[in-house]
């Protein structure tokens, strides 16, 4: 199955509203047990497991469409845990795999890695999952909009990298 084509407003309308849906202020961070509580109270079919480091490869984290299970191994359950926040957009990305529908066993690994070049399809949804988590952590609101990559990482808890990357897209 081919994912639906979203645009990058489209994919940050989504994001805001699921973050809405879930209970999350605007102006929040948001952290990563209170998360996966609030998904399982509007998502009863959804679960996620703690797995060994080894278990998923390369994978930082894994959905999975058919069992509903964000697996996650246990050095990124801990750093989530920990407020990390290269960790915490692990799960946001996973997330993003759940919450937009899309079909297979997909994983956070490196960007480029070899099924992502190899397949459009993958490629697609790894993109709109990587902006559906940035956009999920960091919402596209106006005050937001006024903040410096340096604010945006303090005040929601993402890594530097994540909130340089959300400040361009909020151009």
């Amino acid at each position: 199955m081919k994912p639906a084509f979203l645009t990058d407003a489209q994919i940050d309308a989504r994001a805001l509203a699921h973050r809405r849906e879930l209970g999350f202020r605007d102006d929040q961070g948001i952290d990563f047990i209170t998360l996966m509580t609030k998904l399982k109270r509007r998502y009863p079919n959804f679960a996620y497991e703690r797995v060994p480091d080894s278990q998923l490869g390369e994978a930082e984290a894994q959905w999975d469409s058919q069992t509903k299970r964000l697996l996650v191994p246990e050095a990124v359950y801990a750093a989530a845990n920990r407020g990390e926040g290269r960790a915490l957009m692990t799960v946001a990305h996973e997330v993003g795999h759940a919450l937009l529908g899309h079909e297979g066993a997909l994983h956070r690994a490196p960007a480029g890695n070899r099924t992502e070049r190899l397949s459009p399809r993958v490629r697609a949804m790894e993109y709109q999952a990587r902006r559906y988590a940035a956009a999920f952590l960091i919402p596209d609101i106006e005050p937001v909009r006024h903040l410096s990559a340096g604010e945006m990482s303090e005040h929601y808890g993402v890594s530097m990298s994540a909130a340089m990357l959300r400040k361009s897209e909020l151009r």
